[in-house]
């Protein structure tokens, strides 16, 4: 077990894929967009790949 190191908060949630944001139903962490957001955040900007938004 050599290859261990601590990993900070900050360095951890780029791994991960970062935090999704608020509204956000449906995160992508490998492209780190939303596909798909609750109805108060609907309009906004989704990932390439996502269906159109239901408003």
């Amino acid at each position: 077990m050599k290859n261990q190191q601590k990993i900070n908060r900050e360095k951890l949630k780029t791994i991960k894929g970062g935090r999704p944001p608020l509204g956000c139903n449906n995160w992508n962490p490998a492209a780190m967009c939303c596909r798909s957001w609750a109805p108060d955040y609907c309009g906004q900007a989704t990932c390439p790949d996502s269906p159109a938004p239901a408003c």
